[in-house]
């Protein structure tokens, strides 16, 4: 389920795990599969140990599974039903990934004259690679396992009115702005067929 079908609250974290860091564009006329660029490095299983949360409830520990590939330096985190993001790899074996979601959460109503919430969701994944001789590894084709972190940060758009989206007033956030902060490992789970 991608997230931007969903509320976008840290109580949906857990609907974002097939869905982690929803969105990344590959351009169409790129000739590649949208969905699936570059060679298949295969599933990696994830867990994600929360450190840090402002914003309510979250799952802790975090456990899903997501797909990796690349094309020379570049990896993608391959999700289901979402186009996958990418990063470029560097000598040091890391990688950053970003993404935003921008949300809707309540449209605005002209008859009490209230605001919309919009809700931006923006989650930056850093990851360092690791290769079979458990050493970093800057070259992806050779990733067995990975560490980072995982950083979401929710806030409301400009000119929102997102006080109803609050805990205090039945809403599913502790605060907004707020941040879900998450060490990540992921290891090779199954190779492509």
């Amino acid at each position: 389920m991608s997230p931007i079908r969903s509320i976008v609250s840290p109580r949906s974290v857990r609907h974002l795990a097939t869905a982690a860091l929803a969105l990344g564009v590959v351009a169409a006329c790129s000739g590649k599969d949208p969905y699936s660029p570059g060679t298949q490095l295969g599933t990696f299983h994830v867990t994600a140990k929360l450190t840090h949360t402002s914003c309510g409830e979250t799952p802790d520990p975090w456990r899903f599974d997501i797909r990796l590939n690349h094309e020379g330096s570049t990896l993608y985190w391959v999700q289901t039903d979402a186009p996958p993001i990418e990063g470029r790899v560097d000598s040091t074996a890391r990688t950053q990934l970003q993404a935003e979601v921008v949300k809707e959460v309540r449209a605005a109503d002209p008859r009490t004259k209230r605001d919309g919430c919009t809700i931006a969701r923006s989650d930056v994944l850093a990851l360092t690679l690791v290769g079979p001789d458990a050493q970093p590894t800057s070259d992806p084709s050779l990733t067995t396992s990975f560490s980072g972190t995982l950083v979401y940060t929710f806030a409301p758009v400009a000119g929102s009115d997102c006080a109803d989206q609050l805990m205090s007033t039945d809403g599913d956030f502790d605060a907004l702005p707020c941040e879900i902060h998450y060490d990540l490992t992921g290891a090779l789970k199954s190779k492509p067929r």
